[in-house]
């Protein structure tokens, strides 16, 4: 795993090598203690294929870090059908548009949203 930290957005990029499931978001639960005040992006772009029991596994840390940090929590996932996304969590396609989600949500939360 890759983690990026430029500004108030930490990005955490999956590589090949990391192990899948359980172990994975373990370690970003251990992780995301020392960076739970900043935006997260995780970047899942770089597995085949990514299955809604993947992003499920993320649900909850990502509903704890809007809500009790007050920012937010973007999964990249690439190409992936719609009716395989969890609610509770945002999901989009590229970093580009992660950038985006983040971008509006902290407008929001400045407007009081």
């Amino acid at each position: 795993m890759i983690i990026d930290i430029k500004d108030n957005t930490v990005t955490i990029t999956y590589e090949q090598s990391d192990p899948i499931g359980r172990s994975f978001r373990d370690e970003i639960k251990i992780r995301h203690k020392s960076f739970s005040f900043k935006n997260i992006i995780l970047d899942l772009s770089q597995m085949k294929n990514v299955l809604s029991k993947h992003l499920k596994d993320f649900v909850k840390l990502a509903i704890y870090h809007k809500q009790f940090n007050n920012k937010s929590f973007v999964v990249v996932t690439g190409p992936i059908g719609i009716k395989h996304l969890p609610d509770g969590i945002n999901v989009v396609p590229s970093i580009n548009e992660a950038i985006d989600m983040i971008e509006i949500e902290d407008i929001e939360r400045d407007l009081g949203y």
